[in-house]
């Protein structure tokens, strides 16, 4: 029998109405998130555009992942800045990336350590590596000599996070008295055992894939 709407019951019709009427910014950006992973970047697109427009931090922050992606990098920037605004740590994240890089905003090092700061502040975890890193080796105009207590706190975060050079660090700063520090040879014993048991588990990784 061919679709008619006269074989619909009223309160069937309504309640679409109604669903349709209640989508909200977070029913967009799942839509959205689900068409860009089964391949339908114009489908994905289409759904998170309103939720963005909206103030929907998620969405903007993939929308502009996508788009950065097909090189409309000034509208990428856009967004990215947008949910930075919101507080949103992969906005944060976005817009270091494209001060880094100078893709859709001016290429600046400074700028790129203060949104990536703001994203390791919001437990970003890339974020938290890449500046400790940063600061262990005075890249983005970051200089640990001049500032030694912000090395220390962003070396701190990362080693609690579980990153191994940030762990070795705090373990060759407690021996040797660097960072500010006085030297301390029971804390330098225990990041130095601390990154032995991460090495271990790196070590440990492939062969348990291997066992299966």
């Amino acid at each position: 029998m061919p679709f008619s709407l006269r074989h619909w019951r009223p309160g069937a019709l309504l309640c679409v109405m109604v669903a349709c009427a209640q989508a909200t910014p977070q029913d967009d950006f799942l839509r959205g998130q689900l068409a860009y992973h089964r391949g339908d970047v114009a489908g994905a697109m289409a759904a998170l555009k309103p939720a963005a427009q909206a103030g929907h931090a998620p969405s903007q922050t993939l929308l502009a992942f996508i788009l950065d992606r097909a090189d409309f990098v000034d509208e990428a920037a856009r967004y990215y800045r947008d949910a930075a605004a919101l507080g949103d740590a992969e906005g944060h994240a976005g817009l270091a990336n494209a001060h880094l890089t100078g893709r859709g905003v001016a290429k600046d090092e400074k700028l790129a350590a203060a949104h990536f700061s703001k994203a390791a502040e919001l437990g970003h975890a890339a974020s938290i590596e890449l500046l400790a890193t940063a600061w262990s080796r005075n890249q983005l105009g970051l200089d640990a000599n001049a500032n030694p207590a912000a090395a220390l706190s962003a070396l701190q975060r990362a080693a609690d996070a579980g990153h191994l050079p940030s762990t070795e660090a705090l373990a060759r700063a407690y021996q040797g008295g660097g960072l500010g520090l006085a030297p301390d040879a029971a804390e330098a014993a225990r990041w130095q055992a601390r990154a032995t048991e991460l090495r271990k588990q790196r070590a440990g990784k492939p062969v348990a894939k291997a066992a299966r």
